[in-house]
């Protein structure tokens, strides 16, 4: 775990922050406001102290950087394997990289170098140097390459750098300046977003820069996204959604019916409701968004809060359906296959509808059961616009 600790570049030494990276974002903005860090994007923390870096990133001692920075390498750095991570090492040592941008670009630029620490083997190293420069290799293609042959050659060339951690070789690939030091390149840290946001500002003087929202996210990831942009808050910004769980409609209520960045806090909150969603629950909540007929942005993460007020049975179409889907397949009676013919489903099944004032809907029988004010104001509002659901 890479540890740093950090103070305010103007204040004494002992006013200090020891943070492990990557850290949780809402923690991790706490400790900096706790040593006068506010959100920004200038370089206004001096590295007092590294630990657990294994050595590679002792030149940022004693350097200004800025904390954001130093959180978005380690989260690149925590998603490197064994080999990544060695190689990122080998280089940063031999290009003695002092600026936070510089490493963060390196991380993006490892297929321009190849680490050799075993040559025991030609082959091993010649598949390791093209594996490292093409980055990728076809079965045909590796039964045609001659790894040993590159692997002497590689040796007996004699151009590598000596690291501590091995033997580093240049690939030939060329190094992209990904990072302009300012926003941060696109890249999912946690894998499994429920939606990427991306913002957008066109600059005058710099062209058009974009800034990356992975929802759910903590409110301060949008004020620092805004702060890399420039702007006060994301209404100034354009924005543009990447959702796969959502349906049509959903979609369509943020990203047609209203400004999409002027609702982003909605958003984030429909985001955490969808990670707490498996597919049956996901398609019983887009099921009853069509059937109430949700307008704005807020009323759906208002209906995703008290999803759970909700009772939603796919392919249950009739009265009688839903009384055998009670009797028999609810779990709640003890039931005799032998009594079937003799129960009056439809009856039972009218008859829990009306106390429930459920629907049928194409998804199944849907009905409300819970007595949320926000909910309950949401019906009522399109029960008013004539939007009846049963008894509600």
């Amino acid at each position: 775990m890479l540890k740093l600790t950090l103070r305010r570049n103007d204040a004494p030494s002992y006013r200090t922050a020891t943070i492990e990276f990557p850290a949780i974002e809402g923690d991790f903005q706490k400790m900096l406001d706790g040593i006068g860090v506010g959100i920004t994007t200038e370089k206004n923390c001096v590295v007092d102290h590294i630990t657990g870096d294994d050595g590679a990133l002792q030149q940022l001692t004693g350097q200004c950087v800025n904390a954001d920075e130093v959180q978005y390498l380690a989260k690149r750095l925590d998603s490197f394997d064994k080999k990544e991570t060695q190689t990122f090492h080998a280089a940063a040592f031999t290009e003695q990289l002092t600026e936070v941008k510089d490493l963060i670009n390196l991380t993006f630029n490892l297929h321009c170098h190849c680490l050799v620490s075993d040559f025991s083997d030609a082959a091993a190293i010649g598949q390791n140097y093209e594996f490292s420069r093409l980055m990728t290799m076809s079965m045909v293609e590796m039964e045609r390459t001659n790894f040993e042959e590159i692997g002497r050659r590689l040796i007996g060339e004699k151009k590598g750098a000596i690291t501590p951690y091995g033997v580093l070789y240049a690939t030939g690939n060329q190094p992209e300046l990904v990072y302009n030091g300012r926003q941060f390149p696109e890249y999912s840290y946690r894998g499994d977003d429920v939606a990427v946001i991306t913002l957008e500002v066109d600059d005058p003087k710099s062209g058009v820069q974009y800034e990356y929202l992975y929802l759910p996210c903590w409110e301060v990831e949008i004020q620092k996204a805004c702060c890399r942009l420039g702007v006060e808050s994301a209404h100034s910004c354009a924005a543009s959604l990447e959702c796969t769980v959502m349906d049509e409609n959903v979609y369509g209520i943020f990203t047609e019916d209203y400004p999409l960045s002027e609702h982003l806090d909605a958003l984030n909150n429909l985001a955490r409701a969808y990670r707490g969603f498996d597919s049956q629950a996901c398609a019983a909540f887009h099921a009853i968004v069509d059937m109430v007929s949700l307008k704005t942005p807020e009323d759906v993460a208002v209906l995703a809060d008290n999803f759970y007020e909700f009772t939603a049975i796919p392919g249950v179409h009739s009265p009688t359906a839903y009384g055998k889907y009670m009797i028999i397949d609810s779990g709640r009676y003890e039931f005799d296959e032998n009594l079937e013919e003799y129960i009056d489903f439809k009856r039972y099944g009218e008859q829990r509808i009306r106390a429930e004032g459920g629907s049928f809907t194409d998804y199944g029988y849907i009905a409300y059961r819970g007595n949320t004010p926000a909910m309950m104001e949401l019906l009522d509002k399109e029960q008013t616009q004539g939007m009846m659901m049963g008894g509600m």
